[in-house]
């Protein structure tokens, strides 16, 4: 799947703003939906934990009559700030996921399919020397 936004920042920026940001883009992409629920799910998720490891921050909520899946990827080479990760690791990616709550298989799906790009490390060095949002977007 192709993100509907992506982001690389190269300096250190706080969770919640690079996730507001994100978020925002997915109110305003092509599918509509509840955006005060679906904060509300993500909200709780993140309460939760959200750290994955492999520097992966995946805030995820499933959505009531979501037609389809709506994914925002953020780099930030030297790190998120704001956030708890295990054993202080430094968290450099997130994936917002927001799936229709009708279908748990897609929603494993795309999570399997970035497990996929974390787990590799080349595609991860790649990820994060990108210079810009274009050439990110490319790599998915």
């Amino acid at each position: 799947m192709v993100p509907t936004y992506v982001r690389v920042y190269t300096q250190p920026v706080e969770f919640n703003r690079a996730l507001g940001y994100a978020y925002d883009a997915l109110v305003n992409g092509p599918f509509r939906f509840d955006a005060l629920s679906a904060w509300k799910g993500l909200s709780e998720r993140i309460a939760q934990g959200i750290y994955m490891g492999q520097g992966l921050l995946l805030p995820h909520t499933r959505i009531p009559g979501l037609p389809g899946p709506l994914m925002a990827f953020v780099v930030c080479r030297d790190g998120f700030t704001g956030i708890k990760t295990r054993n202080e690791e430094l968290a450099q990616f997130i994936c917002v996921l927001l799936s229709p709550a009708e279908s748990a298989m897609a929603h494993t799906m795309e999570i399997a399919n970035v497990a996929k790009f974390m787990l590799n490390p080349e595609w991860k060095e790649k990820a994060l020397s990108a210079t810009d949002e274009e050439e990110l977007k490319k790599m998915f």
